[in-house]
């Protein structure tokens, strides 16, 4: 017995859906235990670049170009400048408070980013140059504030790594925080879907990943590293805008990848090498002694998901 036409329809309708939120539980949460980890073992900078690379914004984009047009991909990214100089505020915010009370602090980082993400929706704001201008002010401004929250010490801004299991909850969590992201873009109207388009679902994986398990000082120096990253992001929907239409969407996509791989390359050339000093040197060869069962945990830090 065959389905009404109506069912057969939605089904056409949910299965790409579907796949997209399948791919970005399994992408967002793959890159934020690979960034994470990443920062455990080679330091702040090289992890916060990668977890500011576009992976999921890469995946929205050529997800519309494949359902809709290139023309619909290139214009959707009017908006990304503007919203990732909101995330650069939503994360000094978070920042600055989770060391105090962790859940309120990053409560009120959620509520600024909201009330600022919901003006942008209802206002229709998608000028791109525009956008940009208020990006440069406004990562600036993170950027610097977060930096006077950076530890002293060189081994603060270095996390023993995390072992199977913790490793395991983190992915859970990180795609569990894209995905929920996507689905009520999906669910929740014109005005929470279209603010919970453009939520920092990987920016919140790794802000909670990183404070709960390593405290305010190691996270503040991934998100840090990560705002710079997140240049790539404004690079690459600069060029999905000039190349997406002329080149067509594969062509389009790899040129547009590369060019946030430049730019990634580039930020990391300008950051200072880290310096650490024979102590720095002793510490990341004893991350080696640290047991499975402490899950990566350094003493005395605070952990809540388990």
């Amino acid at each position: 017995m065959t389905g009404s036409p109506a069912s057969g329809s939605l089904g056409a309708v949910a299965s790409p859906f579907v796949l997209k939120l399948a791919l970005y539980f399994v992408l967002g949460g793959l890159w934020i235990t690979a960034g994470v980890a990443l920062a455990e073992r080679r330091g702040s900078k090289a992890g916060g670049l990668v977890l500011g690379f576009p992976s999921t914004v890469l995946l929205a984009v050529v997800f519309i170009g494949w359902t809709q047009s290139t023309q619909a991909a290139a214009l959707a990214t009017s908006v990304i400048p503007v919203v990732h100089g909101i995330n650069a505020i939503y994360v000094l915010v978070s920042v600055s408070l989770i060391g105090r009370r962790f859940w309120a602090g990053w409560a009120a980082g959620l509520a600024v980013w909201a009330a600022c993400a919901a003006l942008v929706v209802v206002s229709g704001f998608d000028d791109f140059a525009a956008g940009v201008l208020v990006y440069v002010v406004l990562l600036s401004f993170s950027i610097v504030r977060i930096g006077r929250m950076l530890p002293k010490d060189p081994e603060a801004a270095l996390g023993r790594p995390a072992g199977p299991l913790l490793i395991a909850v983190r992915g859970a969590l990180g795609g569990a925080v894209v995905a929920t992201a996507v689905l009520i873009a999906k669910l929740g109207g014109p005005l929470i879907g279209g603010v919970f388009a453009i939520f920092p679902a990987v920016f919140t994986g790794a802000l909670l990943a990183t404070a709960l398990s390593h405290g305010q000082g190691f996270s503040a120096a991934v998100m840090r590293s990560t705002l710079l990253g997140g240049t790539s992001c404004v690079v690459f929907a600069a060029a999905v805008r000039v190349s997406f239409v002329p080149l067509g969407l594969a062509a389009g996509s790899v040129v547009s990848a590369l060019a946030a791989l430049a730019n990634t390359l580039l930020v990391r050339a300008l950051m200072p090498k880290d310096r650490v000093s024979g102590s720095g040197q002793s510490f990341r060869a004893n991350k080696s002694l640290v047991s499975w069962a402490s899950w990566g945990r350094p003493p005395g830090t605070f952990i809540a998901i388990s």
